[in-house]
């Protein structure tokens, strides 16, 4: 509540908590909290819905009742989101802190346009962190706000439909948040419906661009540096076939996001910064065997060449 920008509504979902939150919520007098019980526990997913619909505000702030707001994060997101009319999302540098509040560390990057936005989803990565939020409302109802058939992960599959719409995003170099990591989190509770429900929405962004869904679901397993889905490694054939694959994804992502010059540069920056340049160079050395294939191929991918390692090393030690 302390916070520089005062002309907000609190809007607090009560999911049908049974810890004496919602009692301690209803004895704090302060005209700008706005306090809805759900009659039956409806999870964070159709809970963000809710809150979203009956928001009277244009401005949505989202905040997670363990997280902290730092004084200025209202007045700095609201002031450049009125003035960036181009942007849709914005997201604030973080610092992560422990269930005693000490430092644990800090969160910083940045996006540098529409490009980089776009190949974050591409790469199955969370361009936009969920707890230090704000969007528009209109941007987001009119692509009929969060998928409760992707929660725990509903933010990376709305941030992609985002994406996907052309909307743009933007991280405001201001720290705005404190984070709290604890082993209740729901992102520690759910880790596994989480990541399964990340790769469903990530194949789905893939499929946005690609039309063969086998293909598709290949592409969307080496994006994120994982093995093929019968947890083999991939062959020269394979990587031949995901690296045009992959080409295709930037050649139709140019054309149909129309994307700028700059855009796309950055586009393919960032992909191959995370996945290397093996897909760039795989047409070029087709002709060579495959172990050589591979070695030159994974000689210029080394995250893809380590993620490999790694998972040969993890699969010897269980053994």
């Amino acid at each position: 509540m302390e916070q520089t920008f005062t002309d907000f509504e609190f809007l607090i979902i009560d999911d049908e908590s049974s810890d004496g939150s919602y009692e301690y919520l209803k004895s704090i007098k302060d005209p700008r909290i706005r306090l809805v019980r759900n009659d039956k526990n409806m999870g964070q997913t159709a809970s963000l819905n809710k809150g979203l619909a009956i928001a009277r505000g244009e401005y949505i702030d989202r905040l997670d009742q363990d997280d902290v707001n730092l004084p200025k994060r209202l007045e700095e997101q609201y002031d450049f989101l009125k003035e960036r009319q181009d942007i849709a999302i914005v997201c604030s540098w973080e610092h992560t802190i422990d269930s005693n509040g000490k430092l644990v560390r800090d969160w910083k990057k940045s996006i540098d346009n529409y490009g980089v936005f776009l190949g974050e989803i591409l790469l199955a990565l969370c361009p936009v962190w969920h707890p230090s939020v704000m969007f528009r409302k209109s941007d987001v109802t009119r692509l009929q706000g969060f998928d409760t058939a992707y929660g725990p992960a509903e933010d990376y599959e709305l941030w992609s439909r985002l994406a996907l719409a052309r909307s743009n995003a933007w991280i405001i170099p201001e720290f705005h948040l404190l984070q709290r990591v604890h082993n209740q989190r729901q992102s520690h509770l759910q880790a596994e419906r989480q990541f399964t429900s990340t790769q469903r929405a990530h194949q789905k962004a893939i499929n946005y661009f690609l039309s063969n869904e086998a293909e598709s679901q290949e592409v969307s397993l080496f994006l994120q540096l994982k093995k093929k889905a019968s947890g083999e490694s991939y062959s020269r054939a394979d990587l031949i076939r995901i690296s045009d694959n992959i080409k295709t994804i930037i050649v139709i992502a140019a054309s149909k996001q129309q994307m700028t010059e700059h855009e796309l540069s950055s586009l393919k920056k960032i992909l191959t910064r995370r996945i290397g340049a093996g897909y760039l160079v795989a047409g070029g050395i087709k002709f060579l065997p495959p172990l050589l294939f591979k070695a030159i191929f994974y000689l210029v991918s080394p995250l893809s060449a380590l993620n490999v390692q790694l998972k040969k090393a993890r699969y010897f030690f269980k053994k």
